[in-house]
């Protein structure tokens, strides 16, 4: 999670901040959009406006999921302002064959092994490793495979 900011503990957030108001102390955007991320804000408030924001934030049950939720609208709104026309679709689009790539390299390099190495392919799933697979020798050592020569360097 990033830094903790206490509501109404000095400045306004953001988004207080963009609607000219004093930050209360149960401003529901505080912990999310310090007044230092106008930018950031800015830009979430032009592609999705504050009341759904709020409303996108408030949907999530913890604390590290609506964190996680301001940063992936964020991610969103600044790639819709760099491509209006697709915002970040290409880019996931992008991913998504990175990772289909790195699929079928990992099925020809372990294709038949025997010597205790295993894939777990974590792309689907959140665990903060960016997409990718980790290969396990005897489920002791763990190595984040981004690409053919983290795997040369196993072998």
């Amino acid at each position: 999670m990033g830094a903790q900011q206490v509501s109404g503990g000095g400045g306004a957030c953001a988004a207080c901040k963009h609607q000219r108001r004093k930050c209360e102390k149960g401003c529901e955007l505080a912990n999310y959009f310090p007044s230092e991320k106008m930018k950031e804000f800015k830009a979430v408030h032009k592609v999705f406006g504050v009341s759904n924001l709020a409303k996108l934030i408030k949907a999530n049950s913890t604390e590290q999921a609506r964190h996680r939720a301001a940063v992936t609208l964020t991610w969103e709104a600044e790639w819709r302002e760099k491509d209006p026309v697709e915002g970040c679709y290409k880019e996931v689009q992008m991913l998504q064959c990175e990772i289909q790539r790195l699929r079928e390299i990992l099925a020809r390099c372990t294709c038949g092994r025997s010597d205790g190495y295993r894939v777990v392919d974590y792309s689907n799933g959140y665990w903060g490793l960016g997409g990718g697979v980790v290969i396990l020798k005897n489920n002791e050592q763990q190595v984040l495979v981004n690409g053919m020569s983290a795997w040369n360097q196993m072998m």
